[in-house]
């Protein structure tokens, strides 16, 4: 009895061992697989010139831009904040974040440049700008005196005008979260004297990924995520994707690869085809958009504010490209289910162009075509500007921001007289 109780430990122990051999084999053939896989993929880049995608870091790679070419700064790009925290009704919102160049407040705001106060002066009460706008309006990849709020203060300030501009861009927003953010704002009895919508490029990518107009960018991550607490499951299962997407980009990026390369692929748009999506989607998107201006319109009536909208450049109209913005211009052909988004951008674009319902309204004024002719390098990816293209943004903004204020100081004066 004792001999077989014997063997049976001795059997179920050379088991065990037999199976961490066979997982210590398992892992180092991924190990293996997976440098290898990112060796052969950065070289292939390398030798069809293009970007090397050798590190999942966003920043890390606009570091590289022509646009940037020669700034010392650049380098310290990456100490970017990413994090993001819930915030009621908008979703998310910046975490405080402290760096050399990128700075956010406890507010969860980016910190912006404005004239310093003067002791002792009698001033008047600086005029309060309210910007909003999704990464492009809160910064990325750019410091905290050269966002576009940043340059728009600066150049109010050149011109003699006293300003408190605050900047709630915020990472991933679309124009709704924007005007429920303001909202958010009037209801705390915090008003502006002007706000001021920079946007565009999320409303188009959020229709594009959901198939649907008027949603949060990322919906279907968050519908997934809903009560994930109770299906540990799915839980698991996400997590784990995340994990390897993020750990293991070689396996991930050729399996991406291979899926692509299996689904047939849509034709090259030449510009006089229709795009090969929704046409209501499209419609849907640029009614949304509209919607949010009449709101915001409506608003700024019943509370004494008034508002400013702009519709954002985008890479694909840009005629001179330089070879990093041509590299950013054709990225998403390689990308699974984003080989159309250049489609999409030109069908929302061209309707906005088209509405008698934006264009009729003064207060809304189209920046779409700002680099289309220019020859310098602007881009640091398909949508996000250089800190020399923030200041052309804002020299573009500035005239109208100006006009208001003078229409406010002269209703002020007229009150004053009566």
């Amino acid at each position: 009895m004792a001999k077989v109780l014997l063997g049976s430990v001795q059997a179920v122990g050379s088991s065990i061992r037999t199976g961490w051999v066979i997982l210590g084999i398992t892992l180092i053939l991924i190990v293996v697989c997976e440098a290898g896989l990112r060796l052969a993929l950065t070289t292939r880049d390398r030798l069809l010139d293009r970007q090397p995608l050798t590190e999942d870091k966003y920043e890390n790679r606009a570091a590289r831009a022509d646009a940037y070419r020669g700034t010392e700064w650049a380098q310290y790009v990456e100490e970017l904040g990413r994090q993001i925290v819930w915030s009621p009704y908008v979703y998310w919102r910046s975490v405080p974040h402290r760096a050399r160049y990128t700075n956010v407040n406890q507010n969860g705001l980016r910190v912006t440049w404005n004239p310093p106060v003067r002791d002792g002066a009698d001033d008047p009460p600086p005029v309060r700008v309210f910007t909003f706008g999704g990464s492009t309006m809160w910064g990325w990849g750019t410091r905290d005196d050269h966002t576009i709020a940043s340059y728009l203060s600066k150049l109010l300030y050149e011109k003699g005008y006293r300003t408190e501009v605050t900047n709630y861009g915020q990472i991933g927003y679309v124009s709704t979260q924007e005007v429920i953010a303001l909202l958010r704002h009037i209801q705390r009895g915090d008003v502006p004297d002007i706000v001021l919508f920079y946007d565009g490029i999320n409303d188009v990518f959020s229709a594009h990924q959901n198939g649907a107009a008027g949603i949060s960018r990322n919906e279907v991550a968050r519908r997934a995520e809903f009560n994930l607490s109770s299906r540990p499951k799915q839980l698991a299962w996400r997590w784990g994707r995340e994990v390897l997407a993020g750990n293991l980009w070689g396996f991930h990026r050729l399996a991406t690869g291979l899926q692509h390369r299996m689904r047939p692929r849509a034709p090259p748009h030449t510009g006089s085809q229709a795009p090969l999506l929704s046409d209501e989607v499209v419609r849907q998107t640029v009614r949304t958009y509209e919607a949010n201006l009449t709101l915001v319109e409506s608003l700024g009536r019943s509370y004494g504010f008034d508002p400013l909208f702009y519709w954002q450049p985008v890479i694909f109209s840009k005629r001179h490209r330089s070879p990093y913005e041509q590299y950013w211009a054709e990225r998403f052909l390689f990308i699974e289910q984003m080989h159309d988004i250049e489609q999409m951008y030109d069908a929302i674009y061209r309707r906005i162009q088209r509405s008698q319902a934006l264009n009729s309204r003064p207060h809304f004024h189209n920046l779409s075509a700002l680099f289309d002719d220019v020859e310098e390098p602007y881009y640091r990816d398909y949508c996000h500007v250089s800190e020399a293209g923030n200041r052309l943004i804002a020299a573009a903004m500035v005239d109208a921001v100006i006009e208001l204020i003078e229409q406010r100081r002269a209703a002020a004066k007229q009150k004053t007289v009566r």
